[in-house]
């Protein structure tokens, strides 16, 4: 019976301490300046990776679809803002190594630096440089392998950098 009481009252005290604090989920606040309706048009890609702006653009296409469907607007005529961004840079670097001249792990690092503004260009909210991570296996003697492997390091990071960019946009701070 005690322990019961005691896993009672920690309960409440948790629960009061998150919504008196102020404690929302991510991607669950407004978006800024009473915006309702945002189109994404294809984003600028000054990487060397040739698609990634569809790859980004889809996915954060997908990630307001996901959080927020009836706010993606599907033409720029029916929005009351438009959410410009650049994919500023994709590198690669290795991170693991077998000799001096073999590595066996390297890293993708995506930013992708975004623009909220209204239908006459004012700017609403920026993003800064948004970055993330992602490491991929380098198989030995197998290029095919490798670069695929790399593709899907892309593809995570560009899914990071939606969410990311989803759940800053809303912070409502």
């Amino acid at each position: 019976m005690v322990k019961w009481t005691i896993y009672a009252c920690m309960t409440a005290t948790l629960t009061a301490w998150m919504f008196g604090c102020g404690y929302h989920f991510a991607g669950s606040g407004e978006f800024p300046a009473g915006v309702s309706r945002v189109f994404i048009p294809i984003l600028e890609n000054r990487s060397a990776e040739s698609g990634a702006e569809s790859i980004f653009t889809n996915d954060l296409i997908y990630e307001f679809t996901r959080k927020r469907k009836e706010s993606l607007a599907q033409e720029r005529a029916s929005a009351d803002s438009i959410l410009t961004g650049t994919i500023v840079s994709l590198s690669v670097e290795n991170i693991a190594r077998s000799t001096v001249s073999t590595a066996v792990e390297r890293r993708v690092t995506g930013i992708l630096s975004l623009r909220l503004e209204s239908p006459e260009g004012r700017i609403l909210w920026a993003s800064g440089n948004l970055v993330e991570r992602q490491a991929y296996s380098v198989v030995d003697g197998n290029k095919t392998a490798t670069d695929q492997n790399k593709s899907d390091a892309i593809a995570v990071v560009s899914q990071k950098l939606a969410e990311s960019a989803f759940n800053r946009l809303t912070d409502d701070f």
